[in-house]
């Protein structure tokens, strides 16, 4: 599966038009998965706060300039991302996330709907290196 990373450290703006521009590639998007990096920022000070990866059938796209629980440019570039999978996703949704401890949040595309899951094996398994650890930086 080929994947497509951003970079570090996009404005929302940025990230929106790759995410556009890339869009097509992914195919039917299957998950859109929300990771935050604070625990990996121990070991490399680079690293952005969130990351959200859209995983489609053909294609990943890794972007650092969405972000999710507050109100902000970064929150309401992630509604346009997710409204283009699922035009019923509101904003109340993306403000309200409460993170659920060290794991991901995990939105699943069941039959054009984005439902928010707890993330499974087989999603995790699409984003994990060898050694266990997420590369968020351009190959």
């Amino acid at each position: 599966m080929q994947v497509i990373k951003q970079g570090r450290l996009k404005s929302t703006r940025e990230t929106l038009r790759f995410f556009k521009e890339h869009f097509e590639k992914l195919g039917k998007v299957k998950y859109i998965v929300f990771y935050s990096a604070e625990r990996d920022m121990v070991w490399n000070t680079e690293l952005y706060n969130h990351y959200v990866i859209v995983i489609g059938e053909n294609a990943q796209l890794w972007m650092s300039g969405l972000t999710w629980r507050y109100i902000g440019e970064g929150p309401y570039g992630l509604l346009d991302v997710m409204q283009m999978v699922d035009s019923n996703i509101t904003f109340e949704q993306i403000k309200g996330l409460e993170w659920p401890g060290t794991y991901p949040l995990m939105f699943e595309n069941v039959e054009g709907r984005l439902i928010l899951k707890p993330i499974t094996n087989s999603a995790m398994s699409l984003l994990s290196s060898e050694d266990g650890i997420l590369s968020w930086f351009p190959d």
